[in-house]
């Protein structure tokens, strides 16, 4: 029997504060990891804020893309699950790319 989903997850350290603070920015990222791993989205990134950080999350046609940011520490948990054939890791180092960029 073949996988019938794509997951990867990961926890990205030493990110600049700022990046993690911003909810736009965030929130673009996520669409373009979305894009680029071929994720329809069913709609706009949803953004919730909290005492420590931001979460954002969308869902998508077969999948959806998760992000838990803590500024104050410079830590990001990425979750991407994506119906197989395509292929979680690369909407992952779309994300991992974005907010590590200089």
């Amino acid at each position: 029997m073949s996988a019938g989903f794509s997951h990867a997850a990961a926890e990205l350290t030493g990110l600049i504060s700022d990046r993690l603070a911003d909810a736009d920015r965030l929130s673009s990222v996520v669409v373009a990891a979305a894009g680029a791993a071929g994720m329809p989205a069913l709609g706009p990134p949803l953004v919730r804020e909290w005492p420590r950080g931001l979460a954002i999350g969308m869902l998508c046609r077969e999948g959806h893309i998760v992000l838990h940011a803590l500024a104050s520490e410079g830590v990001c948990f990425v979750d991407v699950l994506i119906r197989a054939p395509a292929e979680a890791d690369r909407a992952l180092e779309v994300i991992a790319r974005r907010l590590t960029a200089g």
